[in-house]
């Protein structure tokens, strides 16, 4: 008998009992017994069994739980006054009219942006936390699936789920902290009745938060981004100090702007985990520099180290490298450096240090640039094993002094009034040396009464 059956429906067209029911000749006589709560109605003249639902439902779903309807038939033989009783089971089959339910309006998942596609990343469905329904069989059987969520596109292929019956999530598409945090998964879940256009369906939104991993290095500040990049320009530190100057006096050193550098992870969690940061001068010019100068490795403080000459130096150049430093301890806190592409066979870079040099045999030539992709990674076992990507610039310029200085422009007009006064500046001149090196100014012709005056620096 079908769910929700109306009453008056016929449950036992003919129970097939041997004798007469009926007049004239009657033999037998036939009694409906344990007839709880009356929904079977008896017609002996025709051995026939009816439901009777008047004014309620017959419901084998909660909270009623009618499945079965058990009633006794006593035939009595009005012959030799013998008795017999006919058990009858009347099976309810279940309708699918219910759908599915899920136990929360949302579920919560917080992913590490480092975190390989193909990892399980929820499991919050298993058991009685996801969707239930409580029609029987097929029809109370849960599937899930990932709905296309028009107000979100982007989420759509983040994850995907890997098992229907479990709903097992798992991460479909590598996720950047940098480019978005947080992203809105439809799930939805329906029953498996065989007739598909029956099946029932109901919806839940996955929030999926991307936790900040360690995958980018530390950057100089402030960063000014190289277009179309997340890559800082190089900066230009200046100090200056004067000659035969106690250090004592000018420690330490006032640079413009302050040597600072953050690392671009910014919300690593927990903090402890966050990477710190390491300040070296990788190289300078002239090579006497190591003897002048001296970079705190913590807190980017520059210092003299004694007097300086100038008529032995008018200028050093020191090129600061920085350095992240893994959070971890141990094995897991060694960092080992490589470069993945762009080297040309032209760069080695060591794998402890960091530091990349010119290969050996190698002649660079003027003018050639490299876009060198370098890895860092520590020394954690396999799938545990964390690594960051960052691009190095390198362009060959001229040896010192190969390259001449140049004005912005070709040529400057300046007009004069006659009624300006000594002194006054007409025209400030900047030159620009690749090299870096000292620029001094001088009039070559033009001026042969000499009314005007160039400074020469």
């Amino acid at each position: 008998m079908d769910l929700f059956s109306d009453s008056g429906t016929v449950l036992v067209e003919n129970m097939q009992i041997n004798g007469r029911t009926r007049h004239p000749g009657r033999t037998i006589s036939l009694t409906l017994l344990d007839n709880y709560d009356y929904w079977v109605i008896l017609e002996a003249s025709q051995q026939r069994l009816f439901l009777n639902s008047t004014g309620r439902i017959l419901d084998r779903d909660p909270p009623h739980d009618i499945t079965t309807i058990v009633v006794r038939v006593q035939c009595t033989n009005l012959l030799v006054g013998t008795v017999i009783f006919h058990e009858v089971h009347i099976v309810v089959r279940d309708r699918n009219d219910n759908p599915p339910i899920f136990r929360q309006p949302r579920y919560y998942i917080a992913v590490n942006e480092l975190t390989p596609i193909g990892t399980i990343v929820f499991t919050g469905f298993s058991g009685s936390n996801g969707a239930t329904d409580i029609d029987d069989g097929p029809n109370g059987q849960i599937e899930y699936g990932v709905q296309y969520n028009p107000n979100d596109p982007a989420s759509n292929g983040t994850v995907r789920v890997a098992n229907t019956l479990s709903g097992h999530i798992v991460l479909a598409e590598r996720l950047n902290y940098e480019e978005r945090t947080r992203y809105l998964v439809i799930v939805e879940a329906n029953d498996r009745a065989p007739f598909f256009p029956n099946r029932l369906t109901a919806t839940t939104t996955l929030t999926v938060d991307v936790l900040d991993g360690d995958d980018l290095g530390p950057m100089f500040l402030p960063c000014v981004l190289v277009n179309n990049t997340q890559d800082c320009n190089p900066l230009t530190y200046r100090a200056a100090i004067p000659e035969f100057t106690d250090p004592g006096r000018l420690n330490p050193l006032n640079v413009t702007p302050a040597i600072r550098a953050v690392d671009m992870d910014r919300n690593i969690q927990p903090p402890s985990d966050r990477p710190g940061i390491l300040y070296f001068i990788l190289v300078g010019h002239p090579m006497a520099y190591k003897d002048y100068f001296s970079l705190n490795q913590t807190t980017a403080e520059l210092r003299v180290l004694q007097p300086v000459n100038r008529d032995l130096y008018q200028r050093f150049t020191l090129i600061i490298k920085l350095s992240a430093v893994d959070a971890d301890e141990g094995s897991n806190g060694l960092v080992t450096y490589e470069i993945l592409a762009g080297a040309q066979g032209d760069f080695v870079i060591n794998n402890r240090t960091g530091r990349i040099t010119v290969a050996t045999g190698v002649t660079l030539v003027v003018g050639r640039s490299y876009t060198l992709t370098v890895r860092a990674s520590d020394n954690a076992p396999g799938i545990q094993r964390r690594s960051s990507i960052t691009t190095v610039y390198i362009e060959v310029l001229p040896p010192n002094n190969q390259s001449p200085p140049r004005f912005p422009l070709f040529s400057y007009s300046v007009e004069v009034s006659e009624a300006m006064r000594l002194g006054a500046i007409l025209l400030n001149l900047q030159a620009i040396d690749r090299e870096n090196d000292p620029i001094t100014y001088r009039i070559v012709s033009g001026d042969p009464e000499q009314r005007f005056n160039l400074t020469e620096t």
